[in-house]
């Protein structure tokens, strides 16, 4: 067999118990297969993951994580683990996971197949799946499963007016939010995927994302890739019969700035029965006005790789002022000790002149230093940008004059940044802070500060950083 040759499984007998009866699916590196353990005698999913051409360790990383995630689990809707092993047939080399096999097809073989849903299906179908995300987020650390779509939503046992049983599958892309990591990750499908997520970030409400756009496919019909959208978000309202509270809250479950969207089961769950919510709708078309305030000299670049904001400053005497009272205080010993020397240093000894010349001396270096350590900063105050810059690597926020470059604080990982919020000074001027471990990157509006912004500019920048960032703003 070459290396491009697909892997023939039938019959064969895996780790001397599992017998392979057929195979469910295939993708690259990976396959799913149906299998008989020989010492139950039950139907069981053997996940094998190849090495080969298309075999990457990060592949091997998110495996080992799908099997210690559902070795940890244990929920009736959720495939059990039953075995982890490293394969080494004639067929195959690399590593397999063994779990419970549901007999049912996926949601998106039936919708494949003609079958339609009403309305009253579709929330049924909306709180079960919500009812095992409550499971999920409420583990410690809150397990996200971060692909939730059609073909990875099992349906069995239809029966009148019910949608049937229903299971979540697939755990490959599954995260914890305590684990970090020096590099990015971003997994998904497209269509299915919030904002956040393309940058390597998710929390729960990704998940209730992937929910909302997986329901708008079985309203409308439509892949949600293939729908138009507005600012980013899902349009679907034109294309589906369904009610106003229905519609409402999915919105809701959608909204691509994550802030904005249900952030837990529960609350999605009490949404979701309480239809209508008109406070709701007012708020997202008054924060959806939120932009950059006509005038304002801000800039802000971003696309899915980076978001940088410039800002100019506007000459605070703040540092000049303090430079020059501590020059001062410097220079007047200096001049002091300078005259003393001149006057008395032709009738005395050098005993007595050396002392005075050391000291000078010293204070000579001093003031030189101290001058040049804080003449960059005057310039920049007046000359200068402030630059903050976050890509899927790093955070840092820079004082730039031409191409000299001062960081204040140092650059943190991406992965760091924990929070963005929005708080007050002690003479109650609001500015954002991001955290990113210990260290934070401000925005200030105080003016005080060479570089601040304006209050409106400060609550466009939050909200660009939100949904940038996927992150809630938090509010002291």
């Amino acid at each position: 067999m070459t290396n491009h040759e697909s892997p023939d499984f039938n019959q064969e007998i895996l780790l001397e118990r599992y017998q392979v009866q057929q195979e469910l699916s295939k993708k690259a590196g990976r396959r799913s297969l149906l299998a008989r353990d020989l010492q139950t005698l039950e139907l069981v999913v053997v996940k094998i993951l190849s090495f080969g051409n298309e075999f990457e360790w990060n592949d091997l990383k998110l495996f080992e994580r799908e099997a210690e995630t559902l070795k940890a689990l244990s929920h009736p809707a959720i495939p059990r683990y039953l075995n982890y092993f490293e394969l080494n047939s004639p067929n195959s080399k690399g590593f397999a996971l063994v779990q419970s096999y549901i007999p049912a097809q996926s949601l998106e073989v039936q919708l494949k197949a003609g079958r339609s849903f009403s309305e009253e299906e579709v929330k049924e179908l909306a709180k079960a799946i919500l009812e095992i995300l409550k499971y999920l987020h409420g583990r410690q650390p809150p397990v996200i499963h971060r692909d939730i779509k059609p073909s990875n939503i099992l349906l069995t046992n239809r029966s009148g007016n019910s949608v049937g049983e229903v299971y979540l599958v697939d755990f490959g892309s599954v995260q914890t939010i305590a684990r970090t990591s020096s590099t990015i990750t971003v997994v998904g499908s497209y269509g299915y995927m919030p904002p956040e997520q393309f940058n390597g970030r998710a929390t729960c409400a990704s998940d209730f994302y992937s929910l909302g756009a997986t329901l708008i496919y079985l309203v409308t019909g439509q892949h949600p890739g293939d729908l138009p959208q507005t600012d980013l978000q899902i349009e679907f309202e034109q294309v589906a019969n369904i009610s106003s509270g229905f519609s409402s809250w999915l919105r809701r479950m959608t909204e691509p700035i994550a802030s904005k969207r249900l952030t837990s089961a529960e609350g999605a769950l009490q949404a979701l029965e309480q239809p209508g919510n008109a406070t709701y709708t007012q708020a997202r078309a008054t924060n959806s006005t939120v932009g950059k305030p006509p005038g304002s000299k801000v800039v802000l670049n971003k696309n899915v790789n980076f978001i940088e904001i410039i800002i100019s400053p506007i000459g605070s005497l703040l540092n000049f002022n303090r430079i020059y009272i501590w020059s001062l205080i410097l220079i007047l010993p200096f001049l002091f000790i300078l005259i003393s020397i001149i006057l008395t240093g032709y009738r005395s000894h050098s005993y007595i002149i050396f002392p005075k010349l050391l000291i000078l001396i010293i204070m000579f270096l001093f003031l030189v230093c101290f001058l040049a350590n804080n003449i960059l900063h005057i310039l920049i105050d007046f000359f200068g940008e402030m630059r903050l810059y976050i890509s899927r690597q790093q955070i840092s926020r820079t004082f730039n004059l031409f191409r000299i470059e001062r960081h204040s604080p140092l650059p943190s990982p991406m992965q760091n940044i924990s929070q963005l919020e929005r708080t007050k000074d002690i003479a109650n001027r609001p500015y954002l802070i991001i955290w990113a471990g210990s260290r934070k990157y401000e925005i200030f509006t105080n003016d005080a500060n060479s570089f601040p912004v304006t209050l409106p500019e400060l609550d466009w920048l939050a909200h660009e950083l939100s949904d940038w960032l996927g992150l809630p703003i938090t509010r002291e």
